[in-house]
């Protein structure tokens, strides 16, 4: 689950950054960077699970 999560982050960092560079539309990559968001804070969710557990 914990590398499914670093692909997700790692992809959808990689098309925000596209959509910023073709000057797409604000709605375009606000959504983009909701969704980022989202698997990043899951990341750390599954990170202080980890630091807890010790």
């Amino acid at each position: 689950m914990e590398s499914n999560i670093a692909y997700l982050i790692l992809k959808n960092t990689a098309r925000l950054e596209k959509l910023i560079k073709e000057n797409a539309p604000y709605d375009k990559i606000l959504k983009q960077s909701q969704k980022l968001d989202k698997y990043i804070l899951i990341k750390m969710r599954c990170i202080n699970k980890i630091v807890v557990n010790y």
